[in-house]
């Protein structure tokens, strides 16, 4: 009798999604680096950092590879990238630990259980933020990093209006890379993803749906391709109570912040 495997292969699910995401950004892993780098020049190898929008962890997972004795706490609110983080990175055990719960929902952080943290990292997540929902999660996450900790942000950030040149030379970046990814190489595109991911997990995929009718009835439709601005950024983290804020990896408008409690 033939055996049908019904149990997702969580790791090629992973994998999959790493490519994707690299798709659109081939510096990826260079952005990750230095972030990752950055954690451990400021506060050494034993730390407890929050990502937020973690998405199925793969920032999550490179910190805990380079630091052995750190530990994450993995939030976000999509239930199939929760799932699919939760059975890919089981062997991390208490060392990531995962919180369900939407950022813009004032009370996020009290789902953490915890009172403050080291560090809060983000990776192509922020973005989709309205600008309001941004300066209420850097408050927030502001009373929650230590002093002397850090919010590292890595994401397209924008031009500010004005810049043209810039912004037409980093829409050009991303429309040769995707080309690259997509239609040369191959590589599954966003929605190509999804709707792998979907089959695999159809009661997540369900769940995420409905959550996304829910949240745009609370918090209103976002535009996704309108982004938030690095001056809006900067503008967040001062008045969230963060200082020397700046650049410490770039490309074009794809940037690492680093700010500090």
């Amino acid at each position: 009798m033939t055996t049908v495997d019904t149990e997702p292969r969580w790791a090629d699910l992973l994998s999959a999604w790493d490519a994707q995401q690299t798709g659109y950004l081939p510096r990826r892993e260079e952005r990750f680096a230095a972030m990752v780098q950055a954690l451990g020049a400021v506060l050494g190898d034993r730390f407890t950092v929050v990502d937020l929008g973690c998405g199925p962890g793969s920032l999550s997972q490179r910190i805990l590879d380079t630091y052995p004795e750190a530990t994450v706490i993995a939030v976000d609110a999509d239930p199939l990238l929760l799932q699919l983080g939760r059975n890919a990175l089981a062997g991390y055990g208490d060392r990531l630990r995962w919180v369900d719960a939407d950022l813009r929902d004032p009370t996020w952080a009290g789902r953490l259980g915890v009172d403050a943290v080291d560090a809060a990292v983000s990776t192509t997540a922020l973005h989709w933020l309205e600008p309001g929902a941004l300066f209420s999660l850097y408050r927030r996450a502001g009373q929650l990093v230590r002093p002397g900790g850090v919010l590292l942000n890595g994401d397209n950030l924008p031009y500010d209006p004005g810049h043209t040149i810039h912004q037409r030379l980093a829409d050009a970046a991303t429309e040769r890379a995707t080309h690259q990814a997509f239609t040369v190489a191959g590589v599954p595109d966003w929605d190509r993803w999804w709707t792998t991911a979907g089959d695999a997990l159809a009661d997540a995929a369900r769940e995420r749906l409905e959550r996304r009718a829910r949240a745009d009835e609370r918090y209103g439709p976002r535009d996704g391709d309108r982004l938030t601005s690095l001056t809006t950024h900067v503008t967040a983290l001062t008045e969230a109570g963060f200082g020397q804020i700046g650049t410490i990896w770039q490309d074009l408008d794809d940037r690492v912040l680093l700010a500090v409690r």
